[in-house]
C-alpha cells in the first residue's frame, strides 16, 4: 500500500480496494492531439492564448509610448500597474460574475471572449489618452476572461472521464506554450510598427471567432 502521508497503511489499501476500475480504459488508445473531438478546442485556445499573450507583452511600451512617459519610467511604471490592475479586475468579473450570472456554454465563451477581446484589442491599439487605455485594456481582458475558461472546458468537455488527464495536460500545454514565443513576437511587431502588432493580435481573435462559429461544437462523446 501506498504510505498516505495523513493516514495509515490499511487505511491506503481499503481505498484502493473500493476503487471502480473501468475494463475498457486499458483498450482504449490514448488520448492524441490529432483526435479530432479536441483539436478544434486546442486550436482555439492556441490562437487565442498568442493574442492575450502579445497583448500584455506590449502593453507597458504603448503607455510610455502613446503618454509620452520615456524619459519619466517611474511615472510610466505607476500608470501601468493601473492599466494591468483594470485589466485584473475585468478578468475576475467576467471569469466569477459573467459567466455564472449568463450560464454561457463553452462555445458561447469562446466566441463572445474573442470577439469583447478583438475589440478590446483595437480599441487600446488606437488610443492616445490614458483613459482611452485602460478602456480598450479592460475590455480586451474582460473578453479573454471569458475565452479562456471556455476553451477549457470545452476541450474537457469533448472527452469522456478516461481522458480527462490527458485533455487536462494538453491545455495545460496551450496556455503555457502562448508565452513562449508571442510576447517576444509582439514587441518586435511594435518596434517595426504599432499597429502592426495590434492589427495581428485582433486579427487572430477576429480569425477565431469566424473559423469558431461553425469549427467548435458541443456534442458530448459516449462515455
Amino acid at each position: 500500500a501506498y504510505p498516505a502521508a495523513a493516514g495509515s497503511p490499511e487505511a491506503a489499501t481499503e481505498e484502493s480496494e473500493d476503487e471502480v476500475v473501468d475494463p475498457s480504459a486499458a483498450a482504449t488508445p490514448p488520448l492524441r492531439w490529432t483526435d479530432t473531438r479536441v483539436r478544434p478546442w486546442l486550436l482555439a485556445g492556441l490562437f487565442g492564448g498568442q493574442a492575450q499573450a502579445m497583448v500584455l507583452g506590449v502593453i507597458g511600451f504603448l503607455i510610455l509610448d502613446r503618454l509620452h512617459l520615456r524619459l519619466r519610467p517611474d511615472e510610466g511604471a505607476a500608470m501601468t500597474g493601473i492599466v494591468l490592475m483594470a485589466g485584473a479586475f475585468a478578468t475576475l468579473l467576467s471569469q466569477w460574475g459573467l459567466i455564472p450570472l449568463l450560464k454561457m456554454s463553452p462555445r458561447t465563451a469562446v466566441l463572445c471572449g474573442a470577439s469583447l477581446g478583438g475589440l478590446g484589442t483595437v480599441m487600446t491599439g488606437l488610443s492616445y489618452d490614458f483613459h482611452g487605455i485602460i478602456i480598450g485594456f479592460a475590455l480586451a481582458s474582460l473578453g479573454f476572461g471569458l475565452f479562456r475558461p471556455g476553451f477549457t472546458a470545452g476541450a474537457s468537455l469533448s472527452v469522456p472521464r478516461r481522458d480527462q488527464g490527458s485533455v487536462a495536460g494538453m491545455t495545460a500545454s496551450i496556455n503555457g506554450s502562448a508565452y513562449i514565443v508571442s510576447p517576444a513576437v509582439g514587441v518586435l511587431l511594435y518596434n517595426w510598427h504599432p499597429m502592426a502588432a495590434y492589427g495581428l493580435m485582433a486579427g487572430f481573435c477576429g480569425w477565431l471567432v469566424l473559423w469558431g462559429w461553425s469549427a467548435l461544437r458541443q456534442d458530448q462523446p459516449a462515455a
